[in-house]
């Protein structure tokens, strides 16, 4: 189990012969690391958490070390001198609690891990990655979406109790579930949310190989085929209401951004295969038919227990939050909102502080919360505005895609506040931001 992802990273390597640099094998061992340790915990033992965070860790500190030292990832770079900016602000408001008495040493240190470690990491990779280096990354999205696919289509179909769909030394009973004994998928993940969260950072590169440029020949379309396929297998049999609601509204912006700024033939490319998507849809729909029954039940109940424009306002903006209604100036503690605190800590809580990643990050920092998130919207708007600019310069709406996920993932995902989240929300956004760079840059020499 635990020799699958260095498999993977070894079949990326391959993939690109165009040598791919050391950050770059750091940086896709770290996404692989945090794919598969999940199955780790979930199969093999509980006890291998700490290892392997701590594993996930120093590979980001060496990354960091290694940009730093050969790479260029220096002050002389305003990335640099921005994240330091930003670091000693969050540091300073952090040890401000502390001396106010809110907040422990230890669960101060677990905060600018959560906040910074990945933070930084992220850009460096913004900075650093080489188009070989993304190209690899993309080949081993589509390599793990071809795995987890499967995977998840047969954990669908096995009971609750079966080792594929329980924790190891986990009960049965406390496995969630779509409907009556139809369960939430997890893939290699030991909570749903990880995969969840997994279909989505992936979408955009199994999309782009649906309705980017035309791949020649039969292989280019088999390998379109297959990737489209494992999306929609992986979304249906999630169970996830977000999953399946995100992927017709990403694949309807990646169609429109084809037909508005794509030239006839990605536009061509475009039309045959959303019509050639609904009908593997409907195909799939045939065939795994108690995937739909159970969603469609979760649908229901759903709506029954909740108001979904209530949800949506708690979830991105974290309207009525109990977060924002007992929020303080100082806040409540840096890291407090974290499972990993909350791990340290052994308050039996599920969600310290909110369960919505706007309520922690106010709930947690208060007015410097509140700064966090009007420069994560900047920059969101930066890079929308960027991967827009693209668009109608090449055809390519690639960015476009990109930056939609991170525009919906980073302000709903448990960025600050679990583990496997973390990573993957600032895997995603270094991928997207080096794309975008990278992009830029090809537009600015062809001037």
């Amino acid at each position: 189990m635990l020799s699958a992802p260095l498999l993977f990273a070894a079949s990326a390597a391959r993939a690109g012969r165009a040598h791919v640099s050391v950050f770059g094998r750091v940086f896709i061992l770290v996404f692989v690391i945090a794919v598969f340790e999940g199955a780790a915990r979930k199969w093999v033992s509980d006890s291998l958490t700490m290892p392997l965070i701590l594993l996930r860790d120093l590979l980001v500190l060496y990354g960091l070390f290694h940009a730093a030292r050969h790479c260029g990832f220096t002050t002389a770079r305003r990335s640099v001198r921005l994240l330091l900016l930003w670091s000693a602000i969050v540091c300073f408001w952090g040890l401000l609690q502390l001396v106010a008495g809110l907040n422990s040493f230890g669960v101060f240190l677990i905060g600018v891990r959560f906040w910074l470690l990945y933070l930084w990491f992220a850009f460096a990779a913004a900075e650093v990655l080489e188009e070989q280096d993304l190209v690899a990354i993309y080949k081993v999205s589509l390599l793990l979406l071809a795995f987890m696919a499967p995977l998840a289509l047969v954990q669908h179909f096995l009971p609750p109790e079966h080792f594929l769909n329980r924790q190891i030394e986990g009960d049965p009973d406390l496995v969630f579930r779509v409907s009556g004994d139809v369960v939430r998928t997890t893939g290699t993940f030991s909570f749903a949310m990880g995969y969840t969260l997994f279909l989505a950072i992936v979408s955009p590169m199994a999309l782009n190989e649906v309705l980017g440029a035309r791949k020649p020949g039969l292989a280019g379309k088999l390998r379109a085929l297959v990737a489209m396929g494992c999306l929609l297998v992986g979304s249906l049999v999630s169970g996830s209401r977000a999953a399946i609601m995100l992927l017709p509204i990403i694949f309807s912006i990646g169609m429109l951004a084809n037909l508005r700024y794509g030239n006839g033939a990605r536009r061509r490319a475009a039309l045959s295969w959303g019509i050639a998507s609904l009908l593997m849809a409907l195909f799939l729909v045939l065939t795994v038919s108690s995937a739909v029954d159970a969603t469609m039940e979760r649908f229901s109940s759903a709506a029954d227990s909740e108001d979904l424009g209530a949800r949506l306002g708690s979830m991105f903006f974290s309207v009525g939050d109990d977060a924002t209604k007992q929020q303080t100036l100082l806040g409540s503690g840096l890291g407090l909102g974290s499972n990993l605190a909350n791990y340290f800590l052994q308050t039996g809580l599920l969600f310290v502080i909110s369960e919505t990643e706007t309520g922690r990050v106010i709930g947690e920092m208060g007015l410097v919360g509140y700064v966090g998130l009007a420069l994560k919207f900047l920059i969101f708007f930066i890079g929308m505005r960027r991967a827009m600019r693209v668009a109608r310069r090449t055809g390519d709406c690639f960015l476009i895609l990109m930056w939609a996920i991170a525009i919906f993932g980073l302000t709903s995902w448990a960025v600050v506040g679990q583990l496997t989240a973390n990573a993957l929300s600032f895997v995603f956004a270094g991928i997207t931001l080096a794309a975008t760079r990278q992009a830029c840059e090809r537009l600015d020499r062809a001037r």
